[in-house]
């Protein structure tokens, strides 16, 4: 009930850098003939070229301006502790495979590049007075309650009726529950805020009293859901939760496509990049400014539009006759 730019494949920086030295040498060969790696290279390039270049440029750029050796340890440890997760490096190893990746230190690259972006946005960001009051304003604090989820609204009506005649909550979690991470521990979900959930059992929840049960079931897509309120924290005052609502109002930040790319757009712009490959010259365009159709261009472009339709017109008289 409860995003970020990736890497392109290591693949293709190989190549980058076997382009930088290229003879001409073979790197396969067909019954049709020989594949070199500057073909190799050129292929690459038209395909994925500017993906990647845009994304190193971002690394280079980042790095530049926030990176720190304390970020580069955060994203070995984390990569260690994610291996850990899937039992080893096999496992691992497949996972990734299935994901997208080449390799292990593409996926260690990702996880870096994210994590220079996150901190890039922490740095650029800042939020006022008048912003964090009228998020108080709106604010509600963490609640946690129990949940038993069913398929059929029938079944949560019974469990409703049970409940009501005095049976235990938590003993009809664990036998009925099909929310598998919380039905053992009495379907209990642990404190969350505002925004956690999906929309019907939020609202159902926080109208809650603290021993109330819902007393018709509530629906969302995973099914049916019988809700009881075990624990309703006291809202603070401003200052008392001024921390919590700027980590939340910054995970939001975080989570805004629009706003990372706003962001990023004025520390590219800020680094004056320059790309001497024509063909790759659009790879940041994604970061820079609306590029301005200048007049000339604009009356050439109505110009070819005005032939064109009159071509259109002459062709289709002339098939009609």
């Amino acid at each position: 009930m409860k995003k970020k730019l990736a890497l392109t494949s290591v693949a293709f920086l190989t190549a980058i850098t076997l382009a930088g030295c290229s003879t001409g040498e073979t790197v396969a060969t067909t019954p049709a003939g020989d594949i070199t790696k500057d073909e190799l290279y050129d292929a690459m390039k038209a395909s994925i070229g500017e993906t990647v270049l845009q994304r190193l440029i971002l690394i280079d750029v980042l790095n530049d301006k926030i990176g720190d050796n304390k970020l580069e340890a955060e994203t070995e440890a984390e990569l260690l502790t994610t291996i850990e997760q899937y039992g080893g490096e096999e496992t691992f190893n497949y996972i990734l495979s299935q994901s997208g990746f080449a390799n292990k230190q593409e996926y260690q690259d990702v996880l870096y590049l994210n994590k220079l972006i996150e901190a890039a946005v922490r740095a650029e960001t800042t939020f006022t007075d008048e912003e964090v009051e009228a998020y108080y304003e709106a604010y509600q604090p963490q609640i946690n309650v129990q949940h038993i989820l069913v398929a059929d609204e029938a079944t949560a009506v019974d469990l409703i009726n049970q409940i009501n005649a005095g049976a235990d909550f938590a003993e009809l979690a664990k036998a009925n529950s099909t929310d598998t991470a919380t039905a053992e521990n009495g379907g209990e979900t642990g404190l969350f805020g505002a925004g956690d959930m999906v929309a019907a059992f939020e609202e159902a929840a926080y109208a809650l009293e603290v021993g109330e049960v819902t007393q018709t079931p509530v629906a969302t897509e995973y099914g049916y859901h019988i809700i009881k309120m075990i624990e309703k924290t006291e809202k603070g005052t401003l200052e008392e939760e001024r921390e919590n609502i700027e980590t939340v109002m910054m995970d939001e930040k975080l989570a805004d496509n629009d706003y990372l790319t706003s962001v990023m757009s004025t520390i590219v712009q800020a680094a004056n990049v320059e790309i001497k490959d024509e063909d790759l010259a659009a790879a940041i365009d994604q970061f820079l400014p609306a590029k301005e159709t200048s007049s000339s261009d604009a009356t050439s472009e109505a110009t070819t539009s005005e032939t064109a339709s009159s071509e259109a017109e002459s062709a289709t008289s002339e098939s009609a006759n």
